[in-house]
């Protein structure tokens, strides 16, 4: 189902057409199965130290509006342990859920997707179709594990901002988002 959502927006775009009105419900088909299945894979429970940004004030201000306008700030946003909760009210629960097979090799293969690599929205036309989409479906899958495992109701779960950077097994990560890392 999913590459013929591909193939039906890839299609469209060639044509100058509309949007078929199946595509939605055909991904809403996708995200549904991939969250029941994503629910019978292997889960590794645990209790993972949270980070938060380290600003605070102006400093926290001019942070955040750099992370807004350069999808690159996200490595270099300084950190601190602790939890940032709204009411500074926590529960013990947090980040503790990972699923060592959330994606599949061929869901994240860079051969298959290779704008995984680095996908941000600022080049978004430069980016294929399957891509896309494989991008979205990985968000949509984040999405509802969050709304699964906290149990909360799914339309209440929302992406602000998302992008994806490549990981490199076996570094170091400073910053608050993606990138290389040390060794």
């Amino acid at each position: 189902v999913f590459w013929a959502v591909v193939r039906a927006v890839d299609h469209a775009e060639e044509e100058d057409l509309a949007l078929s009105a199946d595509v939605p419900r055909m991904l809403h088909h996708v995200f549904d199965a991939d969250a029941r299945h994503l629910l019978t894979r292997e889960q590794v429970r645990t209790n993972v130290t949270c980070m938060q940004p380290e600003a605070s004030g102006a400093d926290a201000v001019a942070h955040g509006l750099k992370y807004i306008f350069d999808d690159a700030a996200h490595k270099d946003l300084p950190l601190m342990e602790g939890r940032r909760c709204e009411g500074g009210a926590c529960c013990a629960a947090c980040s503790r859920s990972v699923f060592p097979s959330f994606a599949s090799p061929a869901e994240c293969s860079l051969e298959r997707f290779p704008e995984l690599a680095s996908l941000t929205f600022n080049d978004i036309e430069k980016v294929s179709t399957g891509t896309i989409i494989q991008f979205v479906r990985l968000v949509e899958r984040v999405r509802r594990t969050i709304a699964h495992e906290y149990g909360l109701p799914l339309a209440t779960v929302l992406p602000l901002q998302a992008y994806s950077r490549r990981y490199v097994a076996g570094t170091t990560q400073r910053g608050g988002g993606g990138g290389g890392g040390e060794r």
